[in-house]
């Protein structure tokens, strides 16, 4: 039952995906439909992150004493209400008030599945869990991105939203028949939730996560002008790509959350933003063939989302009583990196050129890789210290 429950979890978190990340895929065609540059349509990835780290964090903490399928099923229906304004957005302000309702619904959503996913998995699969659901999350960007631009490629990009609606609805009816009561971490107050930003590990380790998904973002949420202007991609070749990206971050998930319960998530953060940063940075240089572009691609899908359970293990084991809310950190420093990310690449595109989003993200991983490696040694460090106490 506890992987029935998960599983839908997963959907969930797919249907939250694919409202996000389908506008990289169809920028261009939004931004002429819509009557707006490319850069400006880009603000409505820019909109959708900073609502989604207001939903993760404030929403978080305000419902944090309520029962926790309540805050779900809540969230989810929100998230209906997003999909059917978006459906009926046909200009840049009613575009713009869909991204807020989808996104802060999406961002309590995620963060209350995570740790609904951590707490129905027994202490050794917590990692695989949580991956679980994030799993759903990139399954949107291996199916639900590359289906939803060729829909706007032939149709209409406004049918994609009524889709995603009709989905969530019966996603909300499982939830409500499967998921059991979970109580709210009534135990600890606001004050003791909040004084987590004091400690120097969760800080560093907050802090590698936005410069992580700055150095992602930067190139993915300008990923269909990237590869039209400097591969020569059509809009059928760009949704393959996305398609071929999303099955590897897919792997990279599986990969992640298994391999922190095995490995341990230092091991883990340490490779795969390693291979992350050298993807990067051969980008530009094979943007012109096609074989070898797709191979970069795939690496680099792979090493980011193998990133994330890993972190979210990570992050969890520094404060364990306290995780909903050290999730809800996680997840609102992701969406405020994706949205500084978004303005940059904006400007970037605007004063230089696309083709330097992909180094400066590869600097923005090597800042990424230095800050955890930081991190690790004040968390062993504090380990240290209260093993020579207890023993003394």
């Amino acid at each position: 039952m506890n992987k029935l429950i998960i599983y839908n979890l997963a959907f969930g978190a797919f249907l939250t995906g694919t409202a996000e990340f389908v506008v990289s895929g169809i920028l261009e065609i939004i931004a002429n439909d819509l009557d707006v540059s490319i850069s400006v349509a880009g603000q409505l990835i820019s909109v959708y992150s900073i609502s989604y780290a207001l939903g993760a964090f404030f929403l978080v903490l305000l419902t944090a004493k309520l029962e926790r399928k309540v805050v779900l099923l809540s969230s989810l229906f929100l998230f209906f209400i997003g999909n059917i304004v978006a459906f009926f957005s046909y200009d840049f302000i009613f575009a713009m008030l869909s991204r807020i309702i989808l996104a802060m619904s999406g961002g309590l959503f995620t963060v209350v599945a995570t740790n609904y996913a951590a707490n129905l998995a027994v202490p050794n699969k917590k990692g695989k869990a949580m991956a679980a659901v994030t799993t759903g999350f990139t399954i949107s960007l291996a199916f639900g991105v590359p289906i939803g631009t060729l829909t706007a490629a032939y149709i209409d990009w406004h049918y994609i939203y009524i889709i995603i609606a009709g989905f969530t609805l019966l996603n909300l009816f499982l939830l409500n028949k499967l998921v059991p009561k979970l109580e709210a971490e009534s135990s600890v107050s606001l004050k003791k939730q909040l004084s987590v930003i004091k400690d120097r590990k969760v800080v560093t380790g907050l802090l590698t996560t936005l410069f992580w998904i700055l150095g992602y973002t930067l190139v993915f949420a300008y990923i269909s002008p990237i590869l039209s202007q400097g591969a020569n991609f059509t809009i059928e070749m760009i949704s393959t790509t996305l398609l071929v990206l999303g099955i590897f971050a897919f792997i990279g998930t599986q990969v992640g959350g298994t391999m922190a319960d095995k490995w341990g998530s230092s091991k883990v953060i340490t490779c795969s933003l390693i291979v992350h940063g050298i993807s990067l940075f051969l980008m530009k240089p094979f943007l012109s063939s096609t074989i070898t572009i797709l191979l970069v691609i795939m690496i680099w899908a792979l090493a980011t989302w193998t990133t994330t359970p890993a972190m979210q293990v990570y992050l969890i084991s520094l404060r364990p009583n306290t995780s909903e809310i050290l999730l809800s950190f996680n997840t609102t420093v992701m969406n405020i990196g994706m949205s500084i990310a978004a303005g940059l690449g904006g400007l970037v595109i605007e004063y230089t050129s696309t083709f330097n989003l992909s180094w400066i993200g590869g600097v923005m991983i090597i800042l990424a890789l230095a800050i955890v490696s930081y991190s690790f040694v004040l968390n062993r460090n504090e380990h240290k210290t209260k093993g020579d106490l207890y023993n003394s």
